[in-house]
Parts: C-alpha cells; sequence; structure tokens
C-alpha cells in the first residue's frame, strides 16, 4: 500500500468515526460563547402570547435537551432579563431542573417555564432574552450562554378621553382642558395637539389653538388646557369643535443611518370632533322701590346676565324676619330676555321695625340650553317705622321714645284741661256776678215806682 493509499483510508476511518460519534466529539468543541455544551440543546419551545405587546405579562417555555452520552447531574437554568424584559415580584429567575439523562433515557429532555414583564415604552421588533444553563455536579459539568429571540408588538393609538366643560357662557372666560389618552401599546412622541370651532365662535385668549406634548406613556393621559372666550353676543346653541392629534409613528420609521439618525421617519394624525354648547344661565339683580302704607313692598327683578330666561318666577321662601301676610309669596314675571327687568308686589310684616333686616328671595327659570334653574338673592332691607303692623316688636329705644312722648301729650292735655276748667269757673262767676247785679238793679227800680 502505498503512501497515498494509506492517507485515504485513514481520512475515511476518520470520517466514520467522527459520523457514528459526533455527540461524543461535540463535547470537546466549544460553543460560540467560549463555553462547553456537553451536547446540551437550548430552544424557545415557545411564548405567550406571541407576539407580546408592550406592558404585558410574557411566558415563556424553554426546551432543554442532552444528546450526549453522560448524565448530567444538579442542572440549574437561569434567565436575565435585560431591557425591555423585568423580573416580576414573586417570580423565581432560576430553576433547579435536576438531572439531564444521557441521550438514550427518557428524562434526557425537560421543558421550564418562567413568566416576564415587557416594559411600556419598546418599540416593536425582536428582542433576545438571555438564558444561561448550568450545573454543580461533580462530572460532566456544563456551563452555556443562549439568547432566545421574543417577538414583541407595539401599536401607536390616541384617543381624545375628555373635555372638562360641556357649556360656555357667553361673553365668560372659561379653561377648557382637553384629555388626550394614550390607548396604543407603544409611547406617544412629539404629540401635537390643536383644535378649533366653526366660524371662530370660540378663541383662546393670551395663547394659540396649538399644544405640544413630548411623551405621553402606554396608558397614560396628558391634559392641555387653554383660555377661552366667546362673543357676549353669540347665539346660544351647539357649535362644532374639530380636533386634531399628530405625533411620530415610531413603527413607521424606515432606515436608521450609519450615523445613527433617524430617515423617512413619519408623522401620524387623529382627526375628531365634539360639541360643545353655547348659553345657559344668566344673573339676576333685585332692588327694593317702594313701599306702600298698607305695607306692599315693590321690587325691581333685572335679568343682567349674558343669556335670556324663560318662565321667571320670584318666591319669598319661608324666613325668620320676614313674614308675606297674604300667602302670596310667589309672583310670576314671564320670559326676561339679558337687560330687561319687571317688577312685583309682595306684602310682607318684618319681624323688628326700624332695622335694616337680611331678606331672601328665589328665582326660578328656564335657561336657554332648556334646563331649569333656581337662583338665591339675598340683600337688606329696612323696614320703616312709618305703620306698624299688627304683631311686629319694637325696639326699646322706640318703645322708650314713645312712652315720653304720651307722657308729654297727657301733661300738655291736662294743662289744657285744667286752663279751659279755671277759664269755665271764671266766666261762671263773672256771669253770676252780672246776674246779681241785674236783679238788684230790678229790685231797686220797683221800689222807686211804689
Amino acid at each position: 500500500m502505498g503512501f497515498r493509499q494509506f492517507t485515504i483510508f485513514i481520512c475515511v476511518i476518520l470520517l466514520s468515526l467522527s459520523l457514528c460519534s459526533g455527540p461524543a466529539l461535540a463535547a470537546s468543541i466549544l460553543d460560540s460563547n467560549g463555553s462547553l455544551d456537553k451536547g446540551v440543546n437550548i430552544d424557545l419551545l415557545n411564548q405567550d402570547p406571541d407576539p407580546v405587546n408592550p406592558g404585558d405579562v410574557l411566558e415563556v417555555r424553554i426546551s432543554i435537551e442532552n444528546t450526549g452520552y453522560d448524565d448530567i447531574e444538579n442542572c440549574y437554568l437561569k434567565i436575565e432579563p435585560d431591557y425591555p424584559f423585568r423580573a416580576l415580584s414573586g417570580e423565581g429567575l432560576i430553576k433547579n431542573i435536576g438531572t439531564l439523562g444521557k441521550r438514550s433515557e427518557d428524562d434526557r429532555r425537560k421543558v421550564v417555564k418562567f413568566e416576564i414583564g415587557i416594559e411600556n415604552d419598546v418599540n416593536e421588533g425582536k428582542y433576545p432574552l438571555k438564558v444561561y444553563l448550568y450545573s454543580t455536579g461533580s462530572k460532566n459539568k456544563v456551563s452555556l450562554n443562549r439568547e432566545l429571540t421574543i417577538d414583541i408588538d407595539s401599536e401607536s393609538n390616541a384617543e381624545i378621553e375628555y373635555i372638562s366643560v360641556e357649556k360656555l357662557i357667553p361673553g365668560e372666560k372659561t379653561s377648557l382642558v382637553f384629555g388626550i389618552k394614550n390607548v396604543g401599546n407603544s409611547p406617544l412622541k412629539n404629540s401635537m395637539f390643536s383644535w378649533e370651532c366653526t366660524n371662530d365662535v370660540i378663541l383662546p385668549v393670551g395663547s394659540s389653538n396649538v399644544k405640544h406634548i413630548n411623551l405621553i406613556d402606554v396608558g397614560e393621559t396628558a391634559n392641555v388646557s387653554f383660555e377661552v372666550l366667546t362673543n357676549v353676543n353669540t347665539k346660544p346653541g351647539l357649535y362644532k369643535l374639530d380636533m386634531v392629534l399628530t405625533y411620530d409613528d415610531i413603527e413607521e420609521l424606515q432606515t436608521i443611518t450609519e450615523a445613527g439618525t433617524v430617515e423617512n421617519q413619519k408623522r401620524k394624525t387623529i382627526k375628531s370632533k365634539a360639541g360643545i354648547y353655547i348659553g345657559g344661565t344668566t344673573d339676576f339683580d333685585i332692588a327694593f322701590m317702594e313701599r306702600s302704607p298698607t305695607g306692599a313692598y315693590t321690587f325691581s327683578v333685572s335679568n343682567i346676565g349674558n343669556n335670556g330666561a324663560n318662565s321667571v318666577k320670584i318666591s319669598v321662601p319661608l324666613q325668620e324676619n320676614w313674614t308675606v301676610t297674604d300667602g302670596g309669596n310667589s309672583a310670576i314675571l314671564g320670559n326676561l330676555q339679558k337687560g330687561d327687568y319687571t317688577i312685583a308686589d309682595f306684602n310682607l310684616e318684618p319681624g323688628t321695625i326700624g332695622q335694616d333686616l337680611p331678606i331672601k328671595f328665589e328665582i326660578s327659570y328656564t335657561s336657554s340650553d332648556g334646563m331649569r334653574q333656581v337662583e338665591e338673592n339675598v340683600f337688606s332691607l329696612y323696614a320703616s317705622p312709618s305703620t306698624l303692623p299688627v304683631g311686629s316688636k319694637l325696639p326699646e329705644e322706640s318703645s322708650r321714645s314713645s312712652f315720653s312722648y304720651k307722657l308729654v301729650l297727657l301733661i300738655l292735655l291736662g294743662a289744657v284741661g285744667f286752663f279751659v276748667y279755671k277759664m269755665h269757673q271764671k266766666n261762671m262767676k263773672i256771669k253770676n256776678a252780672e246776674e246779681n247785679r241785674t236783679g238788684e238793679n230790678q229790685m231797686e227800680e220797683k221800689k222807686t215806682d211804689e
């Protein structure tokens, strides 16, 4: 046999040995991380859910199989959750899987389950989950690192969750707040929100109608506020708000250059609309005008607000200082447009004369939005002492002054009576004296005649 034939013979033998005992030879081959794999395979059996969304809990099932000819004792499987994965409270990161039997035995294969969390701000893509297998047995020790690929899905989406007010009062500055909620599975970045009202009926005051938001995390709501005002002469009614939200759609990014900058970045736009009512309540002013000698009080009732009021009724509720004497404690005033006024009369009896007493009124009306409203109005009213209603009480000062007045009046009347009496007596004496003189003269004349 020549040298060439001998060389061919040796190569055939080595090739046969490699085909028959590949696993045994593999035990001496280093894996990509420089660790002896001992013929152990680690694979991702499945993930649930697949793909997983940001913020969700991920369950992974990992298959470990010994393809070698020796048992591996005291095996442990460990996961190392780096971003975007995170450990969950109460969930272990190391599992004892015992002994991996050699390739001819039933216990050569084990399945291990782990649960981990996914961060909220992760973008869509495939991410490596680090797995570490090692053994603490006295022989055939193994140390092996692997990276399992996990699919993560992500969908950016947002909605206008709420508007802080449903009604605006004409001419009244109001804080209008919009709540923008991230209802997707990825953060909203570089958002811009704007709104516009039909025919510019509602306008922002002190700022524009555009606000920027740097970041809205998954599940969070960002509030943007505007000071708004509508014209005082705006006709009551329902008006439309057009709202626009734009933000970076990070799932539509096309390429990343060598310098690390993003090219072909996409903007996503969400348009929506809502209705806001302009109109509603109004304000009233009540003023005292006059009081009749019979105790009837007249009041003026004015609509000083920016909206009309229909079916207006004014009432004097039960209270301590004033009593309605004739039982008519309400008056129907009809409709009052803004700036209009009318009068209302009530027969009132004050609890105390000669003082400023608080009096309360209730005004009920139908506002421009069709709702029944009730407004209270309280002010001070002087209880005039010109006439004294039955049952009312005088203050102590008034009582004393009245008593002094009566006493002086009685003294004067007594003096006048005494004077009249004296004059009457004097006149009677004079009359009697004259009558006596007349009688004496008549008697003298009679004697002379005889």
